[in-house]
């Protein structure tokens, strides 16, 4: 299949304060990552300054829904960001090990993003995931 430039996947970067411990935390360079063949997920992306880059996906949902109210249980939640923060705080883990605040312009661009072209990637993506689901469910 010959991918068509909007198929790219749609990366926005910006800066995480991941918090380590109460009232402890660093800069964190990371991305929001949006692929079209898994199109009902994002990625949160941190970027280590050796290179190294942890990520989560997650529903990008979450992320919309998250900047009005808090949602999520599990492994992430999502939340407006506490005062003075302007955007979310993604809780990772299920006790909330890890948190990283995210600021809203970022999030808001990224999600605006993903919404303008997930309708159209899920109507391509369909006709696999049919025949994906056949196949599981016919044991062939």
């Amino acid at each position: 299949m010959t991918r068509r430039p909007d198929d790219a996947q749609l990366t926005v970067g910006t800066t995480g304060f991941v918090v380590l411990a109460e009232g402890e935390g660093t800069l964190v360079p990371a991305e929001l990552v949006y692929r079209p063949d898994d199109c009902l997920a994002a990625r949160l992306v941190l970027l280590g300054s050796d290179g190294l880059a942890v990520g989560w996906t997650f529903a990008w949902e979450l992320l919309a829904r998250g900047l009005m109210s808090p949602v999520g249980d599990g492994d992430i939640a999502v939340r407006p960001a506490p005062s003075p923060v302007d955007g979310i705080e993604v809780s990772l883990g299920p006790r909330s090990a890890a948190r990283v605040w995210l600021p809203g312009d970022n999030v808001t661009e990224f999600v605006r993003k993903v919404h303008g072209r997930v309708a159209l990637d899920a109507r391509r993506i369909a006709p696999a995931l049919d025949r994906e689901l056949a196949t599981i469910t016919n044991g062939t």
